[in-house]
């Protein structure tokens, strides 16, 4: 419809800038009738050429020297039939006005809108190529938009990876007979940190308070697997609990902990999290585990610095010395 509208479009302004202007003319039938046809089969002329120029240009072509070289033959080409409008108007006047019309007038008329109605066209139809690409371009970005949403969603979801699902499951089974309380305890925060996860699968920010809400239910399920070998801290003021972050980043962060160091009573993990100079820094000491190549995909990280600079000028920083690791995050103040 965006072409028909244009073909239509096309020939209207083109018809409107050639033959209008002679109109003081029509009583000469002879003149103006050999006018309106070169200018018709001219505008018709004009629009399929252009239509091979610009398939050219955007189909094959690539680089600016290409393009620069296209749009150099598209000004020849409509200067080109410009001169041949001006000199078939300039002619046909010669051969059909009577001999006591101004010719002189005509030889303007002839130039004016003979040398200008091709230029007016050629930018017409790159009006067009560029509202057909913002077009095109606003859907791209709308696809992008809805496919970034379902993969957030997916990304979101694998970040609490199932080998800890699967831990915590066998963690359960093992105290149900021991402890019925904190058996069903654990059951619950287990059920509260996957029903954060459905909840946020669409938001892109949550507050630091919700996060943290779910970090420390996480450290419960990883304490009563691990008992005191592993030691999470929590050093954040109230003043920072409102500021934004996205989902699950710490808990994350505090899950790559587990993955990545081992957990023993000879080697004891300990993760701190707290605030400082506007970032959460979550650090843990190095306690390195022989982990296959195929655990390790960084998934997490990648997620935590896409999303972080959506909202952010500050980078996440990682940072490793001394026998320690940390993520600085910046919190986003919305």
């Amino acid at each position: 419809m965006l072409k028909r509208g244009f073909i239509i479009t096309w020939l209207l302004v083109g018809i409107t800038i050639s033959i209008p202007p002679f109109l003081f003319l029509i009583e000469l039938s002879m003149f103006f009738l050999v006018i309106s046809f070169t200018f018709l089969i001219s505008i018709t002329i004009q629009y399929l050429t252009q239509l091979r120029f610009f398939r050219n240009s955007y189909g094959i072509g690539d680089g600016k020297k290409y393009l620069l070289t296209q749009f150099k033959k598209e000004v020849l080409f409509s200067f080109a039939v410009g001169l041949i409008q001006v000199f078939i108007i300039s002619i046909t006047g010669y051969f059909t006005l009577p001999a006591s019309y101004d010719f002189k007038m005509l030889n303007i008329y002839a130039l004016c809108i003979g040398l200008l109605q091709p230029f007016l066209l050629i930018f017409l139809h790159r009006l067009f190529y560029l509202i057909q690409q913002n077009t095109f371009l606003k859907k791209e970005v709308r696809s992008f938009q809805k496919l970034s949403k379902i993969t957030q969603k997916k990304t979101l979801q694998d970040l609490v990876s199932p080998h800890f699902l699967f831990n915590s499951l066998n963690t359960v089974a093992s105290i149900t007979s021991e402890n019925q309380d904190e058996a069903i305890e654990f059951v619950e925060k287990l059920s509260d940190l996957y029903e954060f996860i459905l909840k946020n699968n669409e938001n892109q920010l949550i507050e630091l308070s919700e996060e943290l809400e779910i970090v420390e239910k996480y450290g419960f399920l990883i304490q009563t697997r691990f008992g005191d070998f592993f030691n999470l801290k929590i050093k954040i003021s109230q003043k920072h609990l409102s500021s934004k972050i996205p989902p699950l980043t710490i808990q994350n962060l505090v899950e790559n902990a587990i993955k990545h160091n081992s957990v023993t009573r000879k080697k004891p993990l300990k993760v701190i999290v707290e605030v400082d100079n506007g970032y959460v820094k979550v650090e843990n000491n190095i306690n390195p585990k022989k982990t296959l190549k195929s655990e390790s995909t960084k998934l997490g990280l990648s997620y935590i610095k896409n999303q972080v600079h959506q909202f952010s000028s500050k980078e996440v920083r990682v940072i490793q010395k001394d026998g320690v690791f940390r993520v600085d995050i910046p919190l986003i103040n919305h």
